[in-house]
Formats: structure tokens, C-alpha cells, sequence
């Protein structure tokens, strides 16, 4: 199994960072613009890249300011089912460190590097997002290009 991971700190308190992960608000400003969800533990879905390409995620767990896990229930990837999403926030002189995880790929092969690539860029997305006021969700940059 393969597993993408990111580290990086946010200088926004944990409770900004927390709900830009867990309202349909804050997944619009740096993810995409396509969202469905609610603030409990169910299910949302996405589709940041077109019609016929959406993916629906259930909410394993919420805890609020430290910890949000999702699991990938269907995909227009198939790479992407039955994976797990989790984001693990801690405070850090006044920051938020922000640990990310996408687990369970069956291989690295060139999907998995494209998904890296591309959860890079949105968790910088995020960051600019609770920075500045702006991030770069999808469809604002075209993704869909590079899964054509």
C-alpha cells in the first residue's frame, strides 16, 4: 500500500483551519467549488472536474480543532476507493501544523504521483485560503486536463 503525506503550518487558529475542512463554506474556498455536506459525521460528495466525475466521501470522524477522517465510498478514480483522508491539526506558536494523510493506494504508479501532486497543491490552496482570504479551488485552476 501506498500513502501520500504532507506537513504544513498554517498561521491561522486551529478552529479557521478546522472548519474549512468540515463546511461546505470552506471546502468551496480551496477545494472545490463543487461541494456537498453536512457538519456530521455522514457522507459529502465532490465533483471538482466535470460532469460524470464525482467522488462521495464519508465522514468517519470529527473532532473538532484536532482531527477530521473521511473514507472514500465511490470514485470517478477507482484508485481513490475505499482510501482514507485524514487531516491532524496541533497548535504551534500560534500556528496551525497541519498533518495530512491519504492512505491505502494499492500502488504508487503515475496516478499516485499525479494525486500527490494534486493534494500538494490544494493543501497550499488551503493555506493562501485561511492566509489571505483566497485560495485556488477547482474549477478556478483546471485539473481536468491532467485525468483527460
Amino acid at each position: 500500500m501506498a500513502d501520500i503525506m504532507h506537513l504544513l503550518k498554517i498561521d491561522a487558529p486551529r478552529e479557521k483551519v478546522y472548519a474549512a475542512l468540515t463546511t461546505a463554506e470552506g471546502i468551496r474556498n480551496w477545494w472545490t467549488r463543487d461541494a456537498d455536506l453536512s457538519e456530521s459525521v455522514g457522507e459529502f460528495r465532490f465533483g471538482s472536474y466535470g460532469a460524470g466525475h464525482t467522488t462521495k466521501v464519508k465522514v468517519d470522524e470529527l473532532k473538532p480543532v484536532e482531527r477530521v477522517r473521511w473514507t472514500t465510498t465511490a470514485s470517478f478514480r477507482k484508485e481513490w476507493e475505499g482510501t482514507t483522508i485524514t487531516f491532524e491539526l496541533r497548535e504551534e506558536e500560534g500556528k496551525t501544523v497541519l498533518f495530512f494523510a491519504h492512505r491505502a493506494f494499492a500502488k504508487a504508479d503515475d496516478c499516485y504521483a499525479l494525486f500527490t501532486t494534486g493534494w500538494g497543491y490544494y493543501l497550499v490552496s488551503l493555506q493562501q485560503f485561511l492566509e489571505r482570504g483566497k485560495g485556488a479551488p477547482s474549477p478556478d485552476v483546471d485539473w481536468a486536463r491532467m485525468i483527460s
